[in-house]
């Protein structure tokens, strides 16, 4: 009977390293915190065909909205840790603790991370009639104009919002914030000469820049982009300014590690291919893939940067 007892002990131990050698045995869910048919939604559904081969199992897409992506972001800590559960997450979801009560995580020793995907810089942008052409100009109107000066964002405490409090305090100016139900409409805001200024997504901020309806500024990002060589940075005026909210894949803390490999490896794999790179572009998303081990060691500045930034916003 002893010998019996050892044996089984034996196998509870091994059970989980043998399983970890097999994965994936089944198909992976991929919970996502946001509705069917947004930007996030795409990513997931579209990096979800990408993984089915090199991972020889389906990844299955589960929306779970609601609160910025914070209840996915809950969902997936209680999963198991054996890589059958992943959330595709973005910075909102990382800043989560700090703008909601009680989401009942931690962004930092919850979970460990899989990949980053891709990164979707903003962009400071004026209507042409305010007569400026860069953030220097910004700057010297905003001080010969304290708190005069409106940017249109997409919501209180949204990142457009988030960037537009980082770049007040850093660049020493007052810029107030005129926050509206989405995205959509402060464009049509700016657009239109209601706000003068807004903080809005690439995507819609070329768009609107090639018809002669308003004026990129600079762009979010550390660095210029590749597709967008000509649209400077804030970092390049205020340096150390950074503010691209990125998307990525999460899995519960303490999945092994030779999991976390596969997935993210099979991201990898998926990243390279053309078409998957194409729809993303399409999408107003910067392709910018990372591995597990590079994203675990972003993540922690990228918490503080947004989080120093809502609490600014909460002292004000």
């Amino acid at each position: 009977m002893r010998r019996f007892a050892l044996a089984v002990a034996a196998l509870l131990v091994t059970a989980p390293i043998v399983a970890a050698q097999d994965y994936p045995a089944q198909p992976i869910r991929m919970i996502v915190g946001f509705n069917p048919g947004g930007g996030m939604d795409t990513i997931a559904r579209t990096v979800s065909e990408k993984l089915a081969a090199p991972l020889g199992q389906p990844v299955v897409v589960e929306n779970r909205p609601g609160a910025g992506g914070t209840i996915a972001m809950a969902f997936t800590k209680e999963a198991r840790p054996d890589g059958y559960t992943i959330v595709l997450s973005e910075t909102s979801a990382l800043i989560g603790p700090v703008v909601y009560e009680n989401v009942g995580y931690d962004p930092i020793t919850d979970f460990t991370p899989v990949a980053q995907l891709t990164s979707a810089p903003l962009a400071l942008v004026a209507n042409p009639k305010l007569g400026i052409d860069s953030v220097n100009d910004l700057i010297e109107l905003a001080k010969a104009k304290p708190g005069e000066l409106f940017y249109a964002t997409s919501g209180v405490a949204t990142v457009q919002h988030l960037a537009g409090e980082m770049l007040s305090n850093m660049a020493g100016i007052e810029l107030e914030d005129a926050p509206f139900q989405g995205g959509a409409p402060s464009v049509t805001a700016v657009v239109s000469g209601e706000v003068p200024l807004a903080i809005v997504s690439l995507g819609a901020a070329v768009q609107q820049a090639e018809g002669g309806t308003l004026k990129i500024l600079a762009i979010t990002s550390e660095e210029r982009l590749a597709q967008f060589p000509d649209l400077p940075t804030i970092s390049e005026t205020i340096p150390g300014f950074s503010a691209s909210p990125s998307q990525f894949i999460l899995a519960p803390s303490n999945a092994p590690v030779d999991v976390i490999k596969t997935l993210s490896d099979a991201v990898g794999k998926a990243m390279e291919e053309q078409a998957l790179l194409d729809t993303l572009t399409k999408q107003g998303f910067i392709p910018d893939y990372k591995s597990g081990e590079q994203l675990a060691s972003e993540i922690p500045n990228a918490v503080k940067r947004w989080t120093d930034a809502t609490n600014a916003l909460d002292a004000k």
